[in-house]
């Protein structure tokens, strides 16, 4: 790809940029710097979600004025919105039928709820987290509010030893995975554990990191209403029964979904047809 590495090296940069201006100015505290993810770098999410108690989607809104000058100079970025773009045509081209049933039912969420603002204009993807390091290894964790059949992309950035250090650890899988600064990967963030090995204490790692929450599907599913409300009434139970469907059919649905050697190049022609 085209100017790619100058690409990658002004995403870190970015990043970088906007880890030091949210210490400098107070928009963040070192105290945010530990989380459920990790310790020791910051996290910034920014986007459209739904979970954690929220009773309809919603823009993840940073309450401090600081906070919202960072997130939104990191979205403005060129090179952030390409490697956005990238990722976005990384999850078309691995899982097609999965990457058009996010396009179809978050499209729809986007007309319905025009309040809500897109991150990118070149992703599926409602949400996103920008660690801003310096130095952003996450430790043991899985993302339960994800679509539990979805999947997360994950590109790594900065300057490091991809041999050494930076590694993508999948637990339940038992798999390290190298990846490179530049380089992508996606994993099912939901269902497999998964965290990052240790670096070099002269080193730097960065990443961009795009998903979506379950609670929006189901929020289309249920016409605009949580499982909660739906479920208060005989009428509500009655539909909530009928589009989550008899018990393992929305799993048998979200896997049917995920392309097969075999399959793949026929659910790329299938998905340009059903445009």
């Amino acid at each position: 790809m085209e100017g790619w590495k100058d690409n990658v090296r002004e995403a870190a940069t970015c990043l970088r940029a906007a880890y030091e201006d949210a210490m400098r100015t107070g928009a963040f505290t070192p105290d945010d710097l530990d989380h459920r993810r990790g310790l020791g770098f910051l996290a910034i999410p920014v986007g459209v979600s739904m979970g954690g108690g929220q009773e309809r989607p919603g823009n993840l809104f940073h309450h401090l004025h600081a906070r919202r000058v960072v997130s939104q100079a990191i979205l403005r970025n060129t090179a952030i919105r390409r490697i956005a773009g990238h990722q976005s045509a990384c999850f078309a081209m691995l899982a097609p039928k999965l990457h058009r049933m996010y396009k179809e039912v978050l499209g729809d969420l986007f007309d319905t709820y025009p309040q809500l603002e897109r991150n990118f204009s070149n992703s599926v993807f409602p949400a996103v987290s920008f660690n801003c390091g310096p130095a952003s290894v996450c430790i043991d964790h899985a993302d339960f509010n994800n679509l539990s059949f979805g999947l997360c992309l994950i590109t790594a950035l900065g300057d490091f030893d991809y041999q050494t250090g930076g590694h993508v650890v999948l637990h339940g899988i038992k798999k390290v995975i190298e990846l490179p600064s530049g380089s992508t990967v996606a994993i099912p963030s939901s269902l497999e554990v998964h965290s990052n090995t240790g670096l070099k204490p002269s080193e730097t790692r960065y990443s961009i990191t795009q998903y979506a929450a379950g609670g929006l599907f189901r929020w289309m599913a249920y016409d605009g209403v949580t499982a909660k409300k739906l479920s208060s009434t005989k009428a509500g139970k009655k539909k909530k029964n009928a589009a989550d469907g008899p018990e393992g059919q929305r799993w048998a649905e979200g896997l049917s979904l995920y392309s097969t050697m075999e399959s793949w190049a026929q659910d790329h022609e299938d998905v340009k047809i059903a445009k």
